[in-house]
């Protein structure tokens, strides 16, 4: 493999992406990146297999796919003792690892790119037996894809109503799978072309806190799967994906930034600025829950729920998480309370953690009262993720701003905080040695490790269901 050269230009950038999938040496990539993409790796471990077994959504979901798959097959899903098919498998590793909002987040993607890559890849790693640092190479540039994508596309593909995750994670996944199926360049940009027709995720489950969005990347995943082997047999995808005439940049947004595809691409790496979640929801509420988190001891706790809270937030993040609406004032679901800052904050402020137990406070008298002491407006003097609170208690006022929520890379969760989270996680599934073992398993990745052993040790043994 040769280095990838950054000075291409944005009218071949399809061709430029499926060269730098295929091509380029990870080798050189800084130091940084393979470390970080085990502790990203470990985090998606722990939430899939909690969601697997805990989410509200998730025996459904697996009962449609029983129906849909009743073969099954030789893949493993993240904390389910019954193996699947390829697809299928990816399919449901996608929608647990999404379930519960915890998964991680790209600032320049404002996305999640982990969710989008791990499934594709893990089922093809554990298909064909790679090593442990095909894997991590082939879910480098899967991530860089996906985050690159997603940064030419803007914010402003949400107000076209897309969920930048689902549409830009489509393609990232191609990325890996054909990184590990050792394509060309030329089948990877056809693989692209006929992804193309698949790049979808509608953000209208806000209107009622509906699963669609928790099935987004289980949908992208099984896709991907298609494509890359639709392409691998000769099928033609279209050229030109991301900047034809009726590409992707052309109808997916309200305004693209092309040169984000391939400016700096393979020297800068957009994937190192992938956050690690330390609250189960919408990660534009983060800002917000961690400025609570720090002025909730300037009030007595006899007078925190008389305290009255204002927080501001950006004009995007107003829009999904702060409108005064009835799913943001009063949610009535998880999901509903995931993209509430109203509930985030009032849980924060009232308890001092975010949690998934917080969700068990939906219908609590407190929480309400609390939400209707808060006040969201507009604040574009911080960016997404950032908020500002200020807190009115008697006649005295405290304020703080988050520019930057704990979990990004400038702010970052630490390493015990991780292992912490995936214990926490995990425990629900796994026995505390079988999961202290996955977790030697994921940081050691290397070139001495069988893939299909370690993805074969995340099925359930016996304490989740079946």
């Amino acid at each position: 493999m040769t280095m990838f050269p950054a000075n291409v230009t944005t009218s071949s950038a399809t061709e430029a992406l499926a060269r730098f999938a295929v091509a380029t040496d990870v080798d050189h990539a800084p130091d940084a990146l393979r470390p970080r993409l085990r502790g990203l790796f470990l985090d998606h471990i722990g939430i899939a297999a909690f969601a697997a077994a805990r989410s509200e959504s998730s025996p459904a979901v697996r009962a449609a796919v029983d129906q849909l798959d009743p073969g099954g097959g030789q893949a493993t899903v993240i904390g389910v003792n019954r193996r699947y098919s390829l697809p299928y498998a990816a399919f449901l590793n996608g929608v647990h690892a999404h379930s519960l909002d915890l998964d991680d987040t790209n600032r320049a993607q404002t996305g999640h790119p982990g969710v989008a890559i791990f499934p594709a890849a893990v089922a093809e790693a554990e298909r064909l037996d790679v090593d442990g640092r095909a894997f991590l190479d082939a879910v480098a540039v899967g991530y860089e894809v996906c985050c690159r994508i997603g940064a030419a596309l803007t914010a402003r593909a949400y107000e076209r109503g897309f969920h930048i995750t689902a549409v830009s994670g489509v393609f990232g996944a191609v990325a890996a799978v054909a990184r590990l199926r050792g394509f060309d360049a030329e089948t990877t940009a056809s693989a692209f072309g006929l992804a193309l027709s698949r790049a979808a995720g509608s953000m209208q489950y806000l209107s009622n806190g509906a699963w669609n969005k928790r099935l987004h990347p289980g949908f992208l995943a099984h896709d991907a799967l298609t494509c890359a082997t639709l392409a691998e047999a000769g099928v033609r995808g279209a050229d030109s994906a991301f900047e034809g005439r009726y590409g992707l940049l052309a109808g997916y947004t309200e305004r693209a930034e092309p040169e984000a595809l391939t400016d700096g691409l393979g020297t800068n790496w957009l994937l190192l600025d992938t956050a690690v979640k330390p609250y189960p929801s919408c990660r534009l509420t983060h800002g917000a829950i961690d400025a609570a988190l720090a002025l909730r001891d300037t009030v007595a706790e006899k007078e925190r729920a008389e305290a009255a809270l204002d927080v501001g937030v950006p004009a995007t993040a107003m829009t999904i998480v702060g409108e005064h609406g009835p799913t943001k004032l009063r949610p009535r679901s998880i999901v509903d309370a995931q993209f509430s800052i109203y509930f985030q904050v009032a849980c924060a402020w009232l308890d001092g953690r975010v949690d998934w137990a917080s969700y068990e406070r939906l219908a609590d008298p407190a929480v309400a009262a609390m939400m209707d002491r808060i006040a969201v407006d507009v604040d574009d003097a911080v960016p997404n993720g950032g908020g500002t609170l200020t807190v009115h208690s008697g006649d005295q006022s405290f304020s703080r701003t988050v520019s930057v929520p704990l979990g990004e890379p400038e702010n970052w969760i630490g390493d015990d905080m991780l292992s912490d989270k995936f214990r926490s996680l995990a425990g629900h599934v796994f026995e505390p040695a079988h999961a202290a073992g996955i977790a030697d398993g994921v940081l050691g990745l290397s070139p001495g490790s069988s893939m299909r052993a370690l993805v074969r040790s995340l099925a359930a043994q016996g304490r989740a269901a079946a």
